[in-house]
């Protein structure tokens, strides 16, 4: 078992934690926001939310881009521009800068390019915990960035794939690591698959709202681990949440979830 010396990140997520959970924006603010833009996450940035979660795939070229899917063709133009089907992992920087980020919008007249992680992050720090969710890409590609970038104590790398968050830990312990679920053959987070987590040094666990108990969540606060909920946008699952005591809720509605759970607290 590895056990993480203290990280920056999450030690600022544990200051932070309290009576309510800490908001956590979904691809930035992207019930106002195209998805995964600049846009979306400078406006979240400026809703003071605590953490950002967002999605990056390695282009061909090496470089870290900011998309959720494995093709361009939900979120850009690019059925137009490339033809149905190109896939993020086939596409160089340049291409990608041709396409339209918001074209898929619904509203949307706007051209917003596809941001590279390294622009995010200019978008999100200092005001946030940035939160990237590995989609694609070599574990040596999002710590050669990271160390290049200075930005080893200033994020927290997570994955379904639990592999890649191994070999990040094997690379960089100085990477806070954070582990999705569900996922194949992990239902729940028992004390089974905790070992699992913990073994890769996993600090976070980030599962999805309506798969865990309050029981989940004690067995987990026990073992010293953060819990964050993915994705719950109305009040009811904000208040649920908040009952089950978790540390952070992912949401598409940051500025509305902040405002309902500030009425909790007056």
């Amino acid at each position: 078992m590895v056990t993480p010396s203290p990280h920056p990140a999450i030690e600022r997520l544990h200051a932070n934690s309290g009576l309510r959970p800490l908001v956590a924006s979904h691809r930035g603010a992207s019930q106002e926001h195209p998805e995964n833009t600049l846009t979306a996450f400078r406006r979240a940035t400026q809703l003071g939310v605590a953490i950002q979660e967002f999605d990056v795939r390695e282009l061909s070229c090496g470089e870290l881009v900011c998309v959720h899917d494995a093709t361009w063709d939900r979120t850009t133009d690019s059925c137009q521009l490339l033809g149905p089907g190109a896939l993020v992992a086939q596409t160089d920087l340049q291409t990608a800068r041709t396409l339209n980020a918001a074209a898929a919008a619904a509203g949307s007249a706007t051209h917003e390019p596809v941001p590279t992680l390294k622009e995010a992050l200019d978008a999100m720090l200092p005001t946030c915990v940035p939160l990237i969710e590995h989609k694609a890409g070599t574990a040596r590609r999002y710590v050669e960035f990271l160390r290049a970038e200075q930005r080893t104590g200033d994020v927290i790398l997570q994955s379904f794939d639990w592999q890649f968050l191994a070999d990040v830990r094997q690379l960089a312990k100085e990477i806070a690591i954070a582990a999705l679920g569900p996922k194949d053959g992990v239902a729940s987070p028992t004390s089974e698959a905790i070992k699992k987590m913990q073994a890769f040094g996993a600090q976070l666990v980030h599962w999805r709202a309506t798969d865990l108990t309050r029981a989940d969540v004690k067995r987990l606060h026990t073992q010293g681990l953060l819990v964050c909920t993915y994705t719950t946008d109305n009040e009811l699952g904000w208040f649920g949440g908040q009952a089950l005591g978790v540390d952070a809720m992912c949401t598409n509605d940051p500025e509305t979830m902040r405002t309902a759970l500030n009425r909790t607290i007056s």
